[in-house]
């Protein structure tokens, strides 16, 4: 075999180690996960780091402007609980989070620079959720983009 030959193959197996490194150092810095039920979640430490101060914003319990009885309840371990006063068969749990990368969802986002998108999975089914510009500390303002587009206003509980 010539030195040219040889040169040809150290490239190969040291382009192969490094690809084999690079592979598992990535997995192992992947964030740690936790099962629910058929969806994955991130742990309230990788999801927290992660968050927008738009997203960060809707940890609390809002009840909402157009139905006094219904309160949603997003908390920072990424645990959403809907409830309707009087009616405790209509309470939804389930996890939430903010879309980091839209391109990994199973759904088309808008294209709008610089929006910050919420999804939600309560009971199994799967919503998103884009945070408008109107939300304040005290003001939870969502268009729902997976149903009829309408919009969702709240008020801070606590």
């Amino acid at each position: 075999m010539d030195s040219k030959g040889v040169l040809i193959g150290i490239i190969v197996l040291l382009l192969a180690g490094g690809a084999y490194w690079f592979i598992n150092n990535s997995k192992a810095a992947a964030p740690e996960a936790v099962q629910t039920g058929t969806e994955t979640a991130q742990t309230p430490q990788s999801a927290q780091a992660k968050m927008s101060p738009e997203a960060g914003r809707a940890v609390g319990k809002w009840k909402s402007t157009d139905d006094a009885k219904f309160t949603r309840e997003f908390r920072a371990d990424g645990t959403v609980t809907d409830t309707y006063e009087g009616d405790a068969s209509a309470t939804a749990n389930g996890t939430w989070s903010q879309v980091v990368d839209v391109t990994a969802e199973p759904f088309q986002f808008p294209a709008v620079g610089g929006a910050t998108f919420l999804k939600l999975v309560l009971d199994g089914q799967t919503y998103y959720f884009s945070v408008s510009a109107d939300t304040t500390a005290d003001k939870l303002v969502l268009v729902h983009l997976s149903g009829r587009g309408n919009i969702l206003s709240f008020t801070r509980v606590n």
